[in-house]
């Protein structure tokens, strides 16, 4: 392992921020710029040490709603919808490196994101006429589900950084 590491290096310049620059400044504006930039150097550490993880349990759930998605799209005669969902699966799923790169795997979790919002959109205008069916209902609470768990994930990354640690820009 490379050392330190890279949130260790963003850990110590937040510290140093606090111990040696902060005692010197004197104006507000100053004060709360400084505070802002010690949330996102905590903010940048927590993405470091946490954001892999986050993203492959990301791309595990959109990958899973997805197949359940796609399948719900054949079982209505929706055969082309379900054929698309599964080539941005395969797309998605197709890299030439060992381990992807933060960036790559953002990328892969933001298609499949857009993948999942645009059948959101195509189940929302089915509603009246899928209203009743067990089947729609399913899939529906699937999609709110994984929202919901990304929302927590993500506050992982926010609420500690942030959280009373003095005041935002």
């Amino acid at each position: 392992m490379i050392h330190p590491s890279a949130a260790q290096i963003v850990r110590n310049i937040e510290a140093t921020l606090a111990a040696v620059v902060e005692p010197a400044v004197q104006t507000t504006t100053a004060r709360s710029a400084l505070a802002t930039i010690g949330h996102l150097l905590r903010h940048v550490a927590l993405r470091i040490d946490q954001e892999g993880q986050i993203l492959t349990d990301d791309i595990a759930m959109q990958t899973a709603l997805l197949r359940d998605i796609a399948a719900y799209f054949a079982t209505i005669g929706e055969g082309a919808r379900a054929d698309a969902i599964h080539a941005i699966l395969a797309d998605s799923a197709e890299t030439d490196l060992p381990y992807p790169s933060l960036t790559i795997m953002g990328e892969q979790s933001a298609r499949l994101g857009h993948a999942i919002q645009d059948a959101l959109i195509e189940l929302q205008q089915q509603r009246a006429a899928r209203q009743p069916d067990p089947a729609y209902q399913a899939v529906r609470a699937a999609i709110r589900d994984y929202l919901a768990a990304q929302v927590v994930a993500e506050g992982a990354l926010i609420h500690p950084a942030f959280e009373d640690k003095g005041p935002r820009r």
